[in-house]
């Protein structure tokens, strides 16, 4: 496995990506129905796949990895359930979960046939 040349960079995208993650579904909510149903459930996996897909693209395969995606179902959990106790106009969904985990796991899938972070930097000074 080629090392990352932007290792730094993409350490500082994962930990960002949580707390904007983070910011977003502790902020309060709208009271209005959504335009698209369960559009949220879509934007969860999505964000979970972006994560765990850097999260792969990190940490060594083996037991770091599989403790860095296990952080991030923590992370999701410890999200709902500040949503559910903490947020205004916000409540705990355990199919935000489901979604997450759904997300979280399609990126290990696909991490395995391809690392995407090389191939972005391979992309990137070409």
């Amino acid at each position: 496995m080629n090392p990352l040349h932007w290792r730094y960079l993409w350490l500082a995208l994962w930990i960002a990506g949580m707390a904007i993650g983070a910011y977003l579904s502790l902020r309060a909510g709208m009271m209005r129905e959504p335009v698209i149903p369960h559009f949220d459930k879509l934007l969860h996996a999505l964000g979970y796949s972006v994560l765990a897909m850097l999260a792969c693209g990190l940490f060594a395969p083996g037991k770091t990895r599989r403790t860095a995606l296990l952080w991030l179902l923590v992370f999701g959990a410890l999200i709902e359930l500040a949503q559910g106790t903490f947020a205004v106009n916000r409540q705990a969904d355990p199919w935000d979960l489901v979604a997450n985990t759904a997300g979280i796991a399609l990126a290990a899938l696909l991490f395995r046939y391809r690392n995407v972070l090389q191939s972005i930097e391979q992309f990137i000074r070409k």
